[in-house]
């Protein structure tokens, strides 16, 4: 049942969903990259094609709050100042609630703030913590509107990234108790 589902999805939007396929693999390698600088990197290739994932699929708000995102991942990689940060939440707000067209889509807005704040502000854990809430806000936006290859995506990064920052925990020393 499920298969056929895909497959129903798929042979609907055939374009729309091979974009998307291709940006999971943007993003799969995103997640696996060490350097903060390289993710965000990775993260800008991945927002200009998965944006364009929803648009093919009309998708509206999705699309134009993962291109602002790629904008923003641009940005980030040489100014993370609160005041851009700012702008770009502005911005992301001001253009997609505008589109608003379903409840769902607020799911998008929300990924892309905490998204926003992830690469702007944070570092390490933490920024790795909000891109995972993130995800989880987008899985569950691109399940409802049919997207394939969006929720594989964003499925994925959930376990790659979450299984990095499992694997982290563990390597870091217990601080040590202090009775």
């Amino acid at each position: 049942m499920l298969l056929s589902h895909l497959a129903s999805l798929f042979a609907a939007h055939p374009f729309a969903q091979s974009v998307g396929f291709c940006a999971a693999g943007i993003g799969m390698l995103a997640f696996t990259q060490r350097d903060p600088q390289r993710l965000r990197r990775f993260m800008m290739f991945y927002s200009l094609l998965i944006g364009s994932h929803y648009f093919l699929l009309g998708s509206v708000p999705a699309a134009t709050s993962t291109w602002i995102c790629c904008l923003r991942n641009i940005v980030a990689l040489r100014k993370r100042r609160t005041w851009i940060m700012c702008l770009f939440l502005l911005l992301v707000w001001i253009v997609g609630i505008a589109q608003i067209t379903a409840p769902i889509q607020w799911l998008a807005i929300l990924g892309t703030t905490l998204g926003t704040i992830a690469v702007f502000r944070e570092n390490g854990t933490q920024m790795r913590l909000l891109m995972l809430s993130s995800s989880c806000c987008w899985v569950i936006h691109n399940l409802v509107i049919g997207s394939i290859g969006g929720a594989f995506i964003e499925g994925s990064f959930m376990l790659v990234n979450g299984s990095f920052l499992l694997r982290f925990a563990r390597t870091r020393p217990c601080p040590a108790n202090h009775s």
